[in-house]
C-alpha cells in the first residue's frame, strides 16, 4: 500500500510540473514621459486627477507566454496608490481619496492578465482592477506605437461599491462614470 501511495504522489507531481507554463522573462521600466489620468465629472463641472508616474518608474521583470495571437501575463501588476493622485488641489485631492476610500485601501491595483493582437496597431488588454476592496474586469483596445501603450476605458465606480458624493448641501453631484486614461511609455 505505501508503495502504491508513493506511486500516485510521484504521478501526480510529474503531471503537475508539466502541466505548468514555461513564462518568457524580460525587463521592462515604466518612463518618466508617461501619463495615467483618472477623469470625472459633476453636474458643474468636469475633473482631471494625474497620476505621479515617477511612483512606478522602477524596472519590474515581466512574466508571459505567447500562444497565436494571445500574450498571457503572470501576476503582471501595476500598484497606483491613491495618494499618488493629484487632481489640482488639495480640497479635490482629499474628496478623491474619500471617494475612493484611500485611508482604507491604499491601493488601486490593475493586473493586466492577457492581450490579444487584433491589428498591426491595436491590441485587446484584458485586465483586471481592484479597487476598494472590489474586484471588477475589463477589456479595451490599445494602441500599441514604438513603446507606446495608449488607451481608455471607463468605469462605474458603483461596482467597486462606491458611492459617488454630494457636495454644497447635495447642490454637486459626481458621476458614477469616471474614465481612466493612459498613455505609457515602456523601455526595455
Amino acid at each position: 500500500m505505501k508503495r502504491f501511495l508513493l506511486y500516485v504522489v510521484f504521478l501526480l507531481s510529474v503531471m503537475t510540473l508539466n502541466a505548468q507554463k514555461d513564462f518568457e522573462k524580460e525587463t521592462i521600466m515604466i518612463l518618466p514621459e508617461s501619463e495615467l489620468i483618472i477623469s470625472g465629472s459633476t453636474n458643474v463641472n468636469k475633473f482631471d486627477c494625474k497620476f505621479n508616474i515617477g511612483l512606478i518608474t522602477h524596472a519590474r521583470q515581466i512574466k508571459y507566454t505567447q500562444e497565436e495571437n494571445f500574450i498571457t501575463f503572470n501576476q503582471m501588476k501595476l500598484l497606483l496608490l491613491t495618494e499618488g493622485f493629484d487632481c489640482g488641489n488639495k480640497r479635490m485631492n482629499s474628496d478623491f481619496q474619500d471617494l475612493l476610500l484611500g485611508e482604507k485601501y491604499p491601493e488601486i491595483v490593475i493586473e493586466l492578465d492577457q492581450i490579444e493582437s487584433i491589428s498591426t496597431e491595436y491590441v485587446k488588454a484584458y485586465i483586471t482592477v481592484h479597487l476598494a476592496g472590489k474586484t471588477n474586469t475589463y477589456n479595451l483596445p490599445v494602441l500599441v506605437n514604438e513603446g507606446s501603450f495608449q488607451g481608455k476605458f471607463k468605469m462605474n465606480i458603483r461596482d467597486f461599491g462606491l458611492v459617488p458624493p454630494k457636495k454644497a448641501l447635495g447642490l454637486i453631484e459626481v458621476d458614477e462614470i469616471i474614465e481612466v486614461q493612459f498613455d505609457l511609455r515602456i523601455s526595455q
